[in-house]
């Protein structure tokens, strides 16, 4: 490859970052994969040997070169069909290596708006870069935003794609997540539950999709027995009704999703570690609700007075504050 230079003498350090094995297999300098990529275009973002993609490092710099190198170019987006797949590739780099939703955010909404006018609203690339833009939104807390992309992606890939292909049931899964965060119960239950049904009758009931659907109709049911959205960490300062058989249903759903992740993907997976975090928040919600009606029973509080975290179980009213969560 061409000689290192202080700009580029980062990238003369050998690194690995793919599915290859063995002490010696996968090792390259970021400069050589460069050169080679410029040869093989496929080589951008996947490794030669093992055919696998890049993680880490290695992926945000090709990506973020082979971006730059389409720059270069000065065509307008239209007129550049590589444009378009190295923008996507660098916007995704950006995410998933950095969590820079900043810089990905133009690249995004690059991508979306040139597949509009290249294939057409309907076409299934553009459909999936109106699900990256939503959701990107979404990560960013642009509900407003993200909310007409996800509507527009679902009706769109129900007509052309049909209710039960993957890519519907993704948009499915994540607009029911974003009406969650705005509290809209009355529609993200049916989607949460359609994209789980789906899933599991689809896939299968361990597929790690269905299992992330499941996990998402728990936490929907957690944040339906508080009434609105309520993060583990603020629980304890939720001033309002508590529906007992909906953190009951809560609970149960996710213990299923664990005791499947645990087999399935291992103790030390990060799935696993959110699947346990999270059962854990709800049954100690459920045993401090229970032990509430307890006191409650005990010392005959009026239901008329006003306490922080009403209980609601079987037409039985607790008024005691919850104590403190564990950390989200």
């Amino acid at each position: 490859g061409d000689a290192p230079t202080p700009q580029n003498l980062g990238s003369c350090k050998l690194m690995r970052e793919c599915a290859c094995r063995g002490p010696y297999a996968g090792f390259a300098h970021l400069h050589c994969l460069v050169e080679a990529a410029n040869h093989d275009p496929d080589t951008w973002d996947r490794c030669p040997n093992c055919r696998q993609d890049f993680t880490g490092d290695v992926r945000l710099h090709l990506a973020q070169t082979r971006w730059e190198t389409v720059l270069a170019r000065n065509l307008p987006p239209e007129d550049d069909w590589e444009r378009l797949n190295a923008a996507d590739c660098y916007a995704q780099a950006l995410l998933v290596c950095k969590s820079d939703h900043e810089r990905a955010l133009p690249l995004f909404e690059e991508v979306l708006a040139t597949s509009r006018t290249i294939d057409g609203d309907d076409d299934v690339n553009t459909l999936v870069s109106m699900n990256n833009l939503a959701s990107l939104h979404q990560k960013m807390g642009n509900h407003n935003l993200a909310l007409p992309l996800f509507n527009e992606a679902l009706e769109a890939q129900r007509r052309t794609l049909g209710k039960d292909a993957p890519d519907t049931l993704r948009t499915v899964s994540n607009l029911a997540m974003l009406l969650l965060r705005q509290e809209n119960f009355s529609r993200s239950l049916p989607l949460a539950e359609e994209a789980l049904e789906a899933r599991r009758r689809t896939l299968g009931p361990r597929h790690v999709d269905t299992l992330e659907s499941k996990h998402n109709l728990g936490l929907l049911r957690w944040h339906m027995a508080h009434g609105k959205y309520v993060s583990f960490h603020a629980a304890s300062e939720h001033f309002g009704p508590c529906d007992l058989g909906e953190l009951k249903l809560a609970s149960v759903l996710l213990r299923e999703v664990l005791e499947a992740r645990i087999p399935l993907l291992g103790e030390d997976h990060h799935l696993t570690k959110e699947s346990r975090r999270a059962l854990e928040h709800s049954e100690q919600r459920v045993s401090e609700i229970r032990a509430s009606l307890k006191i409650e029973e005990a010392v005959s509080v009026p239901i008329n007075k006003k306490r922080p975290c009403a209980a609601v179980s079987q037409s039985k009213v607790a008024r005691c504050k919850i104590k403190k969560m564990l950390p989200e």
